[in-house]
């Protein structure tokens, strides 16, 4: 019964993860199957996220100051706004996922259901233990769904 109770609990938060990221489509998007919102992600324009304009926090974790953008590649991240009280805990606008990192152009790409408006609040990126689902990560003759040509580009105070 455990092992039961491991996989529905994980089917669970995958699904509710998908949920979440099916947001980005409109509610009349034809997308009714895992496959059909993987094909979707994959294609989906990214937001073009300045580095020089966010903080990282990984929260559960220190991770070498030279690996920090490698370790944000293809993550689920918290799209959070710095908080100006004593306690200086960041508020999470929602979620995102790290479709690709280009250093020399010093770019994050990120996918994300936030609108545009509250996305351009953001200035720290959390980094916890939430993952992409691995049927996500399956999809085949499709660009990669960590990078893209076509972009939104962000700007950021």
């Amino acid at each position: 019964q455990g092992v039961l109770v491991q996989k529905d609990a994980r089917l669970l938060r995958d699904l509710r993860i998908m949920a979440y990221f099916k947001q980005c489509f409109s509610s009349d998007s034809n997308i009714s199957t895992i496959k059909e919102l993987a094909h979707a992600l994959a294609s989906h324009c990214p937001y073009e996220v300045p580095i020089a304009s966010i903080k990282i926090r990984h929260l559960h974790c220190e991770v070498p100051s030279s690996e920090i953008f490698f370790s944000l590649n293809a993550t689920i991240v918290g799209l959070a706004v710095d908080s100006e009280g004593p306690e200086n805990l960041p508020s999470c606008l929602g979620l995102g996922i790290v479709r690709g990192i280009d250093i020399v152009k010093a770019m994050l790409y990120v996918i994300t259901p936030v609108p545009h408006n509250s996305l351009e609040k953001v200035n720290v990126l959390l980094q916890g233990y939430i993952q992409i689902p691995s049927c996500l990560l399956q999809v085949q003759g499709c660009i990669s769904l960590y990078m893209s040509a076509n972009t939104l580009t962000l700007t950021t105070n």
